[in-house]
């Protein structure tokens, strides 16, 4: 389960805070945006193009333009998702 919420998207920069449940995988994303994830707590396993890395509280993942990228929740996690420019998909669904 994944549940979100926006917590600034003013300018060219866009803030979302994430929770997502243990054993949550997610399907491969990739988007045009550049992204930093900043890990809260809880742990995950992050795969960018096939480099994989397990990410503990106070860790970040840079995720480049475009690249595909995955994340599996090995421990109940919140984190800080920060996308440059905005992602308007996402303020779609918000």
């Amino acid at each position: 389960m994944v549940t979100r919420e926006i917590l600034s998207s003013e300018g060219s920069v866009m803030v979302v805070k994430v929770r997502l449940a243990e054993g949550f995988a997610g399907d491969v994303d990739q988007h045009p945006e550049e992204q930093v994830t900043y890990i809260v707590e809880g742990q995950l396993e992050f795969d960018v193009e096939g480099d994989k890395r397990i990410l503990n509280p106070g860790d970040t993942q840079y995720i480049p333009s475009n690249s595909k990228h995955q994340v599996k929740v090995l421990k109940e996690c919140v984190l800080l998702d920060v996308f440059t420019p905005i992602r308007k998909d996402l303020l779609a669904g918000s």
